[in-house]
């Protein structure tokens, strides 16, 4: 595509805990200004909506994962259990900080049960009447299995007008089955390719009509049992118009 403007903006609020663009890296997994491919991209953004004309805000990244910073909301469908996560270092390792998530499905109604747990990183939000509309979303993360058996599925997420929003199995969701730490990236992310879990059609509005956003990422479980991972150097980019 090409580009006849390409202006760096922060437009993301990042509270004094993170440090926008660093991450902690003792945990070996990638580092956040060289993102390593993996996983899907979604259905659009490619052209930049129409125009030749955007702008990129800065990367935003926790690789520290300070438990002040997140906040945890879990979501069940078809199922009972719990979620839930917090901040740790990996193998007790200075400086190799980490967010595990653990689920556990006791009870599944059916084939389509599932628990997800979203993590909303505070302080970290846009609002597209002024900052500009969202044209599309690169993301990345590494990513641990560390559990035997299933796997979570893993990708980013929003919070609109109190509603959560992420990628689903099957749709853009990516899985997290690697013992060693694992770099995942997903490209030109737009506002279709989110949507509730709920229902396919409820996707939130990146235009410039549409409430503040606030970001994160979700994991999710499919099925009874139990299942723990770790994410770290949580990475997104936006591109706006």
């Amino acid at each position: 595509m090409r580009q006849t403007a390409l202006r760096a903006l922060v437009v993301l609020t990042c509270i004094a805990s993170v440090s926008c663009g660093g991450a902690s890296d003792s945990t070996s997994p990638s580092t956040p200004s060289s993102p390593a491919t993996g996983g899907t991209g979604g259905s659009g953004g490619g052209t930049g909506g129409g125009t030749e004309t955007f702008r990129v805000s800065t990367p935003v990244t926790d690789g520290l994962f300070d438990d002040n910073d997140w906040d945890n909301i879990v979501e069940t469908y078809s199922a009972s259990g719990s979620g839930s996560g917090g901040h740790l270092t990996f193998n007790g390792q200075a400086g190799a900080d980490y967010r595990q998530i653990n689920i556990n499905i006791t009870s599944a109604a059916g084939s389509d049960a599932k628990l997800a747990v979203f993590a909303i990183r505070r302080g970290v939000v846009i609002y597209p009447p002024s900052d500009g509309a969202i044209l599309w979303i690169d993301y990345s993360e590494s990513s641990i299995n560390q559990a035997a058996g299933g796997v979570q599925y893993s990708a980013p997420a929003i919070r609109q007008n109190g509603k959560l929003y992420t990628l689903v199995p099957g749709g853009g969701a990516f899985t997290t089955p690697d013992t060693s730490w694992t770099n995942h990236s997903l490209a030109h992310l737009t506002q279709t390719d989110f949507r509730t879990i709920a229902s396919a059609t409820d996707h939130p509005d990146f235009s410039r009509s549409g409430g503040l956003i606030e970001f994160g990422f979700m994991r999710l479980q499919a099925g009874q049992g139990q299942t723990r991972g770790g994410i770290d150097d949580w990475r997104l980019v936006l591109y706006r118009d």
